[in-house]
């Protein structure tokens, strides 16, 4: 039996490593995969089918979700209910689009040159940068800087890789660990900011003025939920994704003086599909899961026709979805003049990513600062303890 575990693992370890292989074959071969109560799906059209259909493909967070916060739902474990659609607006409200050029890049922009600045030409960019801005970002935006700067990270990415990867009892406990902490520092931060009200224009500050004015869903206990889940969904997304981003550019030298050019003309939407492209050919994550809520028929009418059972938890592989050439011009090249459904970086359908708008000038602009430094080079290689980058090593000239 040991053998025949030792055995299973190294096949699932090869095809975790292999992925994009693999689902090159699947969409070829058997695009649409049910087995043992999982369903994988691989094409764009499928993919896009399934995460469109939120009532049948419904999100799997909410247990876990509920244990994160002690007792609730946060909107991204949510159907498409009365409550869904008045925490979503509640949020729109206060954490408003109008910021990203208003307040997020300004401050992004600074604390990344204040951080390379500060530096001796050589840094970690992972520990000291794209780890340390959406933190910064934070507490600056939102109010809440963390009880400790890493420890505060540290915190959002145990949660994170709780809610949204496989189950391990180690995560588990570390994150539940992570979000009582949170929870009781959140209720300290909300507690002394009533106490001094107005003393910023912040997210929190926006939450409190909507309680003020007896909005729904604006209790203490709501605006303390909401911040866990935005905060999970904020620090280790952008930190991984800007690393992958860097890394990616490193690894193609042609690119990365491509994409220093932009940068150091501040070609901004240059700068996203560098951003976009980079992640489309080094996926964040291999898709996004669903259980699905009746039996259903994905791709009905073609040849690929599969009956999804009642019960079935589902992978919409975004991953493969982003490299079907039959919806995807030419998938395996760089290219920076993709349309904007080339992308589901940030989801799609019901749950796309709250924050995308901020991620995508959050993320280019941490990458920008880091291209226009002179003579830029990798150190070493980007070291990666799943699911995240943990080091990635450059030096530069000041």
């Amino acid at each position: 039996m040991a053998n025949s575990n030792t055995a299973k693992d190294k096949v699932l370890e090869w095809v975790f490593k292999h992925l994009d292989f693999v689902f090159s074959i699947l969409r070829i071969i058997k695009p649409n995969v049910v087995f043992k109560g999982n369903a994988i799906i691989t094409r764009y059209e499928d993919v896009t089918e399934v995460l469109e259909r939120d009532w049948v493909f419904q999100v799997p967070y909410a247990e876990k979700m509920e244990k994160v916060t002690n007792g609730s739902n946060f909107f991204l474990g949510m159907q498409d209910t009365e409550q869904y659609t008045r925490d979503v607006s509640n949020m729109r409200l206060t954490a408003r689009r109008d910021d990203i050029n208003n307040i997020i890049i300004p401050f992004v922009e600074k604390t990344c040159t204040e951080i390379i600045a500060a530096s001796n030409g050589k840094m970690d960019v992972v520990q000291e940068l794209t780890r340390v801005v959406p933190t910064r970002l934070i507490g600056e935006y939102f109010g809440t800087p963390g009880w400790n700067e890493t420890e505060f990270t540290d915190a959002a990415t145990n949660m994170f890789q709780y809610l949204f990867y496989p189950d391990d009892p180690e995560v588990e406990k570390k994150a539940l660990d992570a979000a009582e902490k949170t929870r009781n520092y959140l209720d300290q931060a909300i507690t002394e900011r009533k106490a001094k009200r107005a003393s910023r224009d912040d997210v929190l500050e926006r939450c409190l003025k909507l309680q003020d004015a007896g909005m729904p869903g604006m209790t203490d206990i709501d605006i303390r939920n909401n911040f866990i889940g935005l905060i999970i969904g904020a620090i280790p997304t952008t930190s991984k994704c800007a690393a992958i981003t860097l890394n990616h550019l490193f690894n193609n030298p042609e690119l990365l003086v491509l994409a220093q050019q932009a940068a150091r003309v501040d070609d901004d939407q240059k700068m996203i599909q560098f951003v976009q492209e980079s992640l489309r050919l080094n996926a964040f994550a291999a898709g996004i899961k669903r259980v699905c809520a009746e039996d259903y028929v994905v791709a009905k009418g073609t040849l690929r026709s599969t009956k999804i059972p009642k019960g079935t938890i589902v992978l919409a592989a975004t991953q493969s979805a982003m490299m079907d050439w039959r919806k995807i011009t030419k998938p395996k090249e760089f290219r920076l003049d993709r349309p904007a459904y080339s992308y589901m970086h940030f989801g799609y359908g019901l749950h796309t990513c709250f924050g995308q708008y901020i991620n995508l000038s959050q993320i280019p602009a941490i990458i920008k600062a880091v291209l226009k430094q002179n003579v830029l080079q990798r150190v070493s290689e980007m070291k990666v303890v799943e699911p995240f980058p943990v080091s990635l090593e450059i030096e530069f000239k000041k």
